[in-house]
């Protein structure tokens, strides 16, 4: 998750040392960001050529490198955004650029989520009734039997889930709201290629390759 959450934060191209992409990562998130996993990434990050340092200007902390990302970077980044793999790992790290997703390809990945909930959620269901079954037919044993609670925790879990992404996609639709989008998420007046340009999402980068 962390490697493509640093390329998120350098998404906007400008130049960010090591310190101020963990607040950036604590601000969005809410977690806690520790120093090793971060520039341990953006060591391995350096290396596959998908962001680079930069030097300091005169007056800065010598001791904090800054870094930006590159134009594979971008593209890694964006191609991640329009196709996120649905563990929660990069989940919740997609999660925080779900904004930059274009509309609806983000309701695309959010119905593929939901699916996938549900039908995670019928088998849970399925296994939790058999095991409830089997124990009230089984003898007394010595060995205390907890698969029927630790299925109904993540049956918890999974219902806790999917009414966090009812929430989501209400938040998302007052968001776009906000911004004056209708209610499809499409744009009330006409993106100039100025704006296009500057927009940081992955459409970004289709126009590009169509120009």
């Amino acid at each position: 998750m962390l490697w493509h959450v640093i390329l998120g934060l350098l998404r906007d191209g400008e130049l960010h040392h090591g310190y101020e992409l963990m607040t950036a990562f604590r601000v969005r998130s809410g977690g806690p960001a520790s120093p090793g996993n971060f520039y341990r990434e953006l060591g391995r990050l350096q290396t596959h050529g998908l962001v680079e340092t930069a030097l300091n200007p005169p007056d800065a902390d010598t001791r904090r490198l800054p870094y930006h990302i590159t134009e594979k970077g971008r593209a890694s980044l964006d191609r991640w955004l329009l196709a996120p793999p649905m563990n929660d790992g990069d989940l919740a790290g997609w999660l925080l650029f779900v904004g930059r997703v274009p509309p609806a390809d983000r309701e695309r990945l959010l119905d593929r989520w939901q699916e996938e909930l549900w039908v995670r959620s019928q088998e849970l269901a399925r296994q939790h009734r058999a095991a409830v079954d089997a124990a009230a037919t089984a003898e007394a044993s010595d060995d205390y039997e907890p698969l029927r609670v630790l299925l109904s925790r993540q049956l918890k879990h999974l219902a806790a889930d999917l009414a966090f992404l009812e929430d989501l996609r209400s938040d998302l639709k007052g968001w776009a709201a906000r911004k004056g989008q209708s209610a499809e998420g499409e744009a009330e007046t006409p993106e100039s290629p100025a704006d296009a340009e500057d927009s940081g999402t992955p459409a970004e980068a289709q126009r590009r390759a169509g120009s």
